[in-house]
């Protein structure tokens, strides 16, 4: 169980800090929600949904994110936008922050290819950001330079992607 104060990734917002546990009226009746704010919005999440929060990583996994991001095999078979979207969204639900890298790679692979689009292109972005806030936090880094290091890995497979178009 999370603590008041406690770090967390949300596997919609990203980081975020558990800023109270009360008790709620909701839907199924009263609950203890982990209440987090994103962007001033209040937001409850039951107690017994707390699979969609997990602690950040280590700062020793970061490299092994970053190692994920850069390998080239599990890109994209030929599918279509809406069941990559889907496999997207399940693993981006999952929480697991090596799914969530291996999202991130293959629409930065699709964007070399053919400019993304729509519901594709914002997964992308959110993906994006989650994974910089939370390498940001862990390596005590501005959110910038964690950029630039996810640039740097998916360098790599954007690289792969030109060899591919020929």
């Amino acid at each position: 169980m999370f603590k008041v104060g406690d770090k967390v990734i949300h596997n919609s917002y990203g980081l975020c800090e558990i800023a109270a546990i009360e008790n709620q009226d909701t839907y199924y009746g009263k609950q203890d929600c982990y209440i987090i704010y994103m962007n001033k919005t209040k937001i409850m999440i039951p107690v017994a949904h707390s699979e969609m929060l997990r602690y950040p990583i280590r700062k020793e996994e970061v490299a092994k994110v970053l190692e994920v991001l850069g390998k080239s095999e599990g890109l994209p078979d030929e599918l279509s936008s809406k069941e990559r979207i889907k496999t997207y969204t399940d693993k981006l639900v999952s929480n697991d922050i090596f799914k969530i890298a291996e999202v991130l790679k293959s629409p930065a692979f699709l964007d070399t290819i053919d400019k993304l689009r729509g519901a594709e292109k914002s997964l992308f972005e959110r993906i994006n950001k989650i994974l910089a806030d939370e390498i940001s936090f862990v390596q005590n880094i501005s959110k910038q330079e964690a950029q630039i290091i996810i640039s740097g890995a998916l360098k790599k497979i954007r690289e792969s992607a030109k060899c591919h178009k020929k």
